[in-house]
């Protein structure tokens, strides 16, 4: 497991661009699965009100649902503030990703004529160039935000009324 994480996140925080390294909207919407993953499993083992796993080393003095649910909130909170960190980290290495085309544009636009009509000059040439790519990633993000937050919401209603 731990080299399995090891490689996920060495691919996800990998600061090559594309094609050596994954696109950054594949990253982000990597890490928005995970935690998407991690809150309804964390939830799910956190909000039960039976045991499922009836073996449980007594030794420390826990009963078999306390210790599942202290599980429970190992998977759901520590993982989730990890990918939270993972995506902020993704966000800024997009930005550095921009940063760095930017500032080569001059030697791009030598390379080709074409290349001249990836870097706007006016303000109103920019809006038109960014305005469905900022528009995709916040409807993307949005819908991320409500995907985890309908996940736990039916995940603590089911729970309840299981229980």
């Amino acid at each position: 497991m731990a080299a399995a994480g090891l490689w996920y996140f060495s691919l996800l925080l990998d600061p090559r661009d594309p094609p050596e390294g994954m696109r950054r909207g594949a990253r982000l919407l990597s890490g928005i699965i995970v935690i998407v993953s991690n809150i309804l499993l964390g939830s799910l083992t956190t909000l039960k009100e039976i045991a499922l796993y009836g073996a449980t080393d007594q030794g420390a003095g826990l009963t078999p649902l306390t210790d599942e649910t202290v599980g429970g909130y190992t998977i759901w909170v520590p993982s989730s503030m990890i990918m939270i960190v993972a995506i902020v980290l993704v966000f800024n290495g997009w930005n550095r990703s921009e940063e760095r085309r930017w500032n080569a544009r001059h030697a791009l636009m030598r390379q080709s004529n074409s290349a001249a009509l990836e870097f706007p000059e006016t303000a109103e040439e920019l809006r038109l160039k960014v305005t469905r790519p900022n528009r995709d990633l916040g409807r993307t993000l949005g819908l991320a935000a409500f995907s985890m937050f309908a996940i736990v919401m039916v995940t603590a209603i089911t729970v309840a009324s299981l229980g």
